[in-house]
């Protein structure tokens, strides 16, 4: 009736639980190993944020000093920028002092032209007058001597 393939029932069963269990060994690593893969996973994804959110943040603090250090810098220049013109508008003050200086105090060249020119003619006037002086004298001394 039944071909005896030598197992028992007993053997049949102890074997069919052996492979279930053997099937089921791996299908349960399989499912561990699944699992540890997730967690390494998530692990190094919540490492990765956490070093994001570092540098994140060390970025922002950078850019706020940066910010901090332009606004200082931008402050100077404009304080550079006001001496200048200050500097700039005092020169402009002494040079026209000095302009009206010379303008009041210097004689202009047509006025020292015709200064020059009245000098020339007095001196000539002077020198003819010394010398008609002169030939009085001369007139004199020889009238006296004679």
């Amino acid at each position: 009736m039944t071909e005896d393939t030598g197992l028992t029932a007993y053997q049949w069963i102890t074997l069919g639980l052996g492979c279930t269990g053997f099937i089921g060994t791996w299908i349960l690593g399989a499912f561990k190993l699944g699992r540890a893969v997730e967690q390494v996973k998530s692990s190094l994804k919540e490492e990765i944020d956490a070093e994001r959110e570092k540098i994140f943040l060390k970025i922002d603090e950078l850019e706020s000093q940066f910010q901090t250090e332009q606004r200082v810098q931008d402050h100077n220049f404009g304080e550079v920028g006001a001496a200048m013109r200050q500097y700039i508008a005092d020169v402009e003050k002494e040079v026209r002092k000095i302009e009206i200086y010379g303008r009041d105090n210097y004689v202009k060249k047509d006025e020292f032209e015709k200064a020059t020119d009245s000098i020339r003619s007095d001196i000539k006037t002077l020198g003819s007058e010394i010398k008609n002086d002169i030939k009085d004298l001369r007139a004199q001394i020889v009238g006296k001597i004679v």
